[in-house]
This record gives structure tokens, C-alpha cells and sequence, in this order.
């Protein structure tokens, strides 16, 4: 199999993984979302590290410690990373796998419009009419549950935001990533102190299954994130954007067809137009790719 093939492989593992998530965090679902994104920080920082340590690349996690503005911005986009999770989780836990789905799809649509306020990234007219219909989409959800999507919305803007500042920093792969969870990890543990003293309820019933899944909220976390890099490596990004659609149709179809999650007529125009936005933004990207030289 030559790279190009392997990468493709990668990336459809990576996002495959992704869309099939929601079938894991609704085991969790016994436990508030704070708790199981504290759990989730801590075992992932404990992961990573492992993995870190066994490829001998230690060394590139503590040299980041001597540079402050690392530190500093890498605390910053933890903090999102983090509200990303609680609210993506929270939104499975409540039967809203569909409408969360939502954010990810237009979240390529959200890079193009923060790219454009953060980084003054110009925008083509493809890349308007895109988000404009986007938009309408997002529109016409909000009628269709009735009051704007909240969850969709946030996970989009704050894992959008989240992108396009690691992309500004130009940070590298697993040592920033460690360094994200890791810093947030002690507040993780504190909180989860606190919640077991008072509640006595961060293992849900103790039983060695629930354990077994805590503690494996840091290979759920990381192992997609490991194909993503080895698929990053290989294949042009355009291609990866789209084979990154796969995780939101994954998460579409088990929210629709396995937890049987209603959706009426609105809704249904509304993933339409994201849909047709979808279609043009790919379309603006081809272009893209072609023209340049």
C-alpha cells in the first residue's frame, strides 16, 4: 500500500472514530458531563504521556516549560478544547447527538470565517455564498427546535477558535496537546476531589466496567487523534478536510437511525442547506488547490 493509501486509510480511521463516539460517551451517561471531561483530562494526560514516554519524546513536552508564551497560550486553548468536550458530551448525554452534529458540520465553514476575523484570511465568493447558506441552515434549525442551537453552535465556534490559534501558535503535534490537558489537569483532579467527597458519585456505581470505561475516556480521546497525525502526514490537507465529513454523518446517522432521535421538516431543510454549503465549499477548494500554481 503506498502512503497516499495509507494516509486515506488513516484519516477514515480517524474520522470514523469520531462519528462512532457518541455510542461511547452515552455509557457515560450516568455521570454529569463536568465530571466526565475532568475524568476525561485526567486519563488523556495520563495517555499521552505514556505514549510520549515510550517513543522516547519526553524531552519535547519539558522543553516547552521554558517558554512561557507556550504555556501561557497553551493554558488558553485547553480552556476551549475543555468547553468543547463538556459541551459536546452534555449534548449526548441529553439526545441531541443529531442536532450537535450540526456544529460539525459547518465547522469548516467557521475556520473561513474566523480564519478571516483572526488572520485576515480572505474569503472567496464561493466561500461567502457557503457561509451565508450555512447560515440560513443554521437559521432555519433554530426554527425547527425551536430556539437557536445552542450546543451545535458552541462546539463549532469554540473548536474553530481552538483550530485556527494552534494553527497561529504553529504548535506541533502530541507535546502541545499533552501540555493542554496537562495544565488543566490539577484544577481536573481538584474538582473531581471535591464532587467525590461531597457526592461520592465520579465512578457512577464502582463497578470494574465503569472503571474500565473511565479510565479508557483517555484512549477514546487520544487514538483518533493518532490516525488524524499519521493521515496529516500523508495526504494534502483538502483531502483530509474532506474525508472529515465522515465524523458528522456518522454522528448523524446514529443520533437519526440507532438512538432514533425525531427531527421534523425544518430541520430537514436545515441540513439541506448545510448540505448544499458543504457541496460549494468543496467545490471552492478544488478551485483553490487548481489555481495555485
Amino acid at each position: 500500500m503506498n502512503q497516499n493509501s495509507l494516509g486515506v486509510l488513516y484519516g477514515t480511521t480517524a474520522f470514523t472514530i469520531w462519528g462512532l463516539l457518541p455510542v461511547f460517551w452515552k455509557h457515560l451517561e450516568d455521570m454529569d458531563a463536568r465530571i466526565v471531561c475532568a475524568h476525561r483530562l485526567v486519563w488523556s494526560t495520563v495517555t499521552l504521556i505514556t505514549i510520549l514516554a515510550l517513543s522516547g519524546k519526553l524531552s519535547t513536552l519539558t522543553e516547552k516549560f521554558n517558554r512561557p508564551r507556550v504555556i501561557g497560550f497553551s493554558f488558553l486553548t485547553g480552556l476551549l478544547l475543555t468547553a468543547n468536550w463538556v459541551i459536546y458530551i452534555w449534548a449526548v448525554h441529553n439526545d441531541r447527538v443529531v442536532s450537535v452534529s450540526l456544529g460539525y458540520f459547518i465547522l469548516p465553514l467557521m475556520y473561513i470565517v474566523i480564519g478571516y476575523f483572526m488572520l485576515k484570511e480572505p474569503m472567496s465568493k464561493l466561500q461567502i455564498l457557503a457561509v451565508v447558506i450555512a447560515a440560513i441552515g443554521v437559521f432555519m434549525q433554530g426554527i425547527g427546535i425551536g430556539h437557536i442551537p445552542w450546543p451545535a453552535l458552541l462546539v463549532a465556534i469554540s473548536f474553530g477558535i481552538y483550530g485556527v490559534s494552534k494553527k497561529k501558535l504553529k504548535a506541533d503535534g502530541l507535546s502541545i496537546l499533552t501540555l493542554e490537558v496537562g495544565l488543566l489537569c490539577p484544577f481536573a483532579v481538584a474538582y473531581l476531589c471535591q464532587q467525590q467527597i461531597e457526592y461520592g458519585n465520579i465512578w457512577m456505581s464502582g463497578s470494574a466496567t465503569d472503571y474500565l470505561l473511565i479510565i479508557l475516556t483517555g484512549v477514546a480521546t487520544i487514538s483518533p487523534l493518532l490516525f488524524f497525525a499519521a493521515a496529516a502526514k500523508r495526504i494534502q490537507l483538502n483531502l483530509l478536510g474532506m474525508l472529515q465529513f465522515i465524523a458528522p454523518t456518522g454522528q448523524f446517522a446514529l443520533g437519526l437511525m440507532y438512538y432514533h432521535e425525531q427531527i421534523n421538516t425544518n430541520q430537514v431543510i436545515a441540513f439541506s442547506l448545510i448540505w448544499v454549503a458543504i457541496i460549494i465549499y468543496s467545490i471552492s477548494k478544488v478551485k483553490f488547490v487548481k489555481l495555485r500554481p
